[in-house]
């Protein structure tokens, strides 16, 4: 069998192009891996999500003023004796409504 040279010239430029569309390939899938490698999950907050964590912070370190007050009347609660101002009440009942 005669292989005439036109022949020779397509199954050489056949075998570069399959050889190109490898290396396409293989690039494309270099670049996918980089780019998978690269890309990391993020998080951003609000300005109005970071003021409400400053203002959480802030009153976390506010010292607890009433602490021993709260105790007070607990136990008053609990034992029974704890007596409604109720004169006190009403006033700050009426005042609110005023307003």
């Amino acid at each position: 069998m005669k292989v005439e040279p036109s022949q020779n010239n397509r199954i050489v430029q056949k075998q570069a192009e399959n050889t190109a569309a490898i290396e396409r390939q293989q690039r494309a899938q270099a670049n996918d891996r980089a780019e998978r490698s690269t890309n990391r999950d993020q998080a951003s907050l609000s300005e109005s999500a970071r003021l409400l964590a400053k203002a959480r912070l802030s009153l976390q370190e506010l010292p607890d003023m009433r602490t021993e007050r709260v105790a007070a009347l607990r136990e008053q609660v609990q034992a029974g004796t704890y007596q409604v101002p109720v004169e006190k009440l009403a006033s700050l009942f009426l005042k609110g409504l005023r307003s």
